[in-house]
């Protein structure tokens, strides 16, 4: 069930067209989808508490405060070679404010030829590993995560995958940020890149902002052979439209053609999940990206493998128990099962849920683990192939 009092205080904090009413579980459901400084500059006109407008006003000036430092530390990277800014302010710069975009990590990515340089240069500069990734390496600094790529695209085809970032590497420019057409892309590909595991409304807004900005009449059919070369030109129409439904977006003639059916079910799909999943971790949701999964077993100890290497600690230090972390993931999945009243019911309704989840996902041509990844690897973009545990 749609949940229209969060989605008309979304629409009155951008475009300012029709009233709205908080309270405490919009608030929540905000801060869940980091998207809670939305309304800063309509905070005091919200019916609110008294105790719940200070708390709201004074998180808001906090993550203000936040995104203040990541702009100076961005502006201050000590990465001497050319790279461009993924996401974060490249997004911020289309909304009505770029201080209503909740800053988190800086993602970076230089030439393809200079990124040792550039991982030396964050090592030598005090910034620590925090992670290393196949695509890409986390330092972090004071607090700020700076996201390192060395490719960034991750589709189930190679040949897309190298499109979009052949693209990103020749708009490479002392500026650090991509023409807005790619930009564009960029974003586009990013929801595309998280969606199945689960995507806010963060992300889907800075879409809807890039939209409004940058993708006029004029402008659509250029946009739309580009989206066509990554796979994804039905996903652009189809989150437009929605945005349009739901988010307040102004018409746009070449969207209107979209399956509202699936606009409805993304919507609702989009409200269940919360910032990159965290509103699934639930039987209910765990239950469906399992079953999405579990029709290819070799997709499904993937998941099991990667998602327990994410959350089981121990394997942060302990290498010999990586190749076990299936088992830890596992076993967390059958204790949430068996903790649940009408855990079989549950089971039942997941089911269903995930094999409707599955056709949205094929309609919109998303990326999904189970039809196997692209990796970029000595040089060459090529389909990642069965491999159930990390180093």
């Amino acid at each position: 069930m749609m949940n229209e009092k969060l989605l008309k205080v979304i629409r009155y904090s951008l475009w300012h067209t029709e009233t709205a009413v908080a309270d405490r579980s919009v608030y929540d459901e905000m801060v869940k989808h980091a998207i809670a400084i939305l309304p800063a500059t309509v905070l005091s006109s919200l019916s609110l508490p008294e105790k719940l407008f200070q708390e709201w006003e004074s998180m808001i000036y906090q993550q203000i405060a936040y995104n203040a430092n990541c702009r100076h530390v961005q502006k201050d990277l000590p990465v001497k070679v050319p790279f461009v800014i993924l996401k974060g302010t490249s997004a911020a710069k289309y909304y009505p404010n770029p201080v209503l975009r909740t800053l988190g990590d800086i993602d970076i990515i230089p030439r393809r030829e200079d990124f040792e340089t550039a991982y030396e240069e964050l090592l030598n500069a005090g910034y620590r590993i925090e992670k290393e990734l196949g695509r890409e390496t986390c330092f972090v600094k004071d607090g700020i995560m700076v996201e390192l790529h060395r490719s960034f695209a991750k589709l189930n085809n190679p040949s897309y995958a190298e499109y979009l970032d052949d693209l990103i590497i020749e708009n490479i420019n002392p500026t650090h940020v991509l023409p807005d057409i790619v930009n564009g892309l960029v974003l586009l590909e990013h929801i595309s890149q998280h969606l199945v595991r689960g995507l806010g409304l963060r992300q889907i807004i800075d879409w809807m902002m890039f939209v409004n900005k940058c993708l006029p009449e004029e402008q659509w059919e250029e946009f739309r052979e580009m989206a066509k070369n990554i796979g994804l030109d039905t996903l652009a129409i189809t989150l437009s439209r929605m945005c349009e439904i739901f988010l307040g977006l102004p018409r746009h003639a070449w969207c209107e053609g979209a399956n509202e059916e699936i606009c409805n079910m993304l919507m609702e799909y989009i409200l269940s999940c919360g910032n990159f999943g965290n509103n699934r971790m639930t039987v209910q949701g765990l239950s469906e990206n399992v079953l999405i999964y579990a029709r290819n077993p070799v997709a499904f100890f993937k998941l099991l493998q990667s998602s327990g290497m994410e959350r089981w600690k121990p394997t942060e230090k302990y290498f010999f128990i990586r190749p076990f972390a299936w088992v830890y993931q596992a076993g967390r999945y059958v204790k949430r099962g068996l903790s649940q009243k009408n855990s079989l019911k549950s089971l039942k309704a997941a089911f269903s849920e995930s094999r409707k989840r599955k056709k949205m996902f094929d309609f919109l041509g998303v990326r999904q683990d189970s039809k196997g990844l692209t990796v970029y690897k000595d040089g060459v973009y090529i389909k990642e192939k069965t491999k159930l545990f990390r180093k």
